[in-house]
């Protein structure tokens, strides 16, 4: 099992980056990775997503049941199909009056190949910030 908590501020509002976590859609663009993402299902707040990563010797696609709260600027996903037992991100965007956002990503995932989530768990501080980079690096690009 693989307990995770990241946090960064970026200096953009609360709703810049809310939205581009938001925008599924477009993740295989630019997150590091990412080789597709797709909304297949959506119902009011919540999609139904399926994205296909790859990182070193991994590789594999995984589907989510993503729930969007648009009031308190808070993501949540939660793992229904792929190499995993259990996977349960939250995304919370908490605004920063001195500068910006802090974004703060808690995840919990527990990987059915225990070998990969060894390798995982080694990197995976490393490749959260290069995620969250991305999603900076999208809003320099879009705002």
């Amino acid at each position: 099992m693989i307990e995770i908590n990241y946090k960064k501020t970026l200096n953009y509002s609360q709703q810049n980056i809310y939205d581009i976590v938001k925008d599924i859609d477009s993740y295989s663009h630019f997150i590091p990775g990412c080789i597709s993402s797709e909304i297949i299902a959506k119902e009011n707040d919540t999609v139904e997503a399926i994205l296909a990563m790859k990182y070193l010797v991994m590789s594999g696609e995984f589907s989510s049941i993503v729930t969007f709260d648009p009031k308190k600027f808070i993501i949540i996903s939660k793992g229904i199909r792929g190499p995993f037992n259990s996977v349960l991100t939250k995304w919370s965007f908490i605004k920063n009056n001195d500068s910006g956002v802090l974004v703060k990503i808690d995840i919990s995932l527990d990987l059915e190949n225990k070998f990969f989530e060894t390798l995982l768990k080694k990197n995976i501080k490393k490749i959260i910030s290069k995620v969250v980079v991305s999603f900076e690096e999208r809003a320099d690009i879009l705002y």
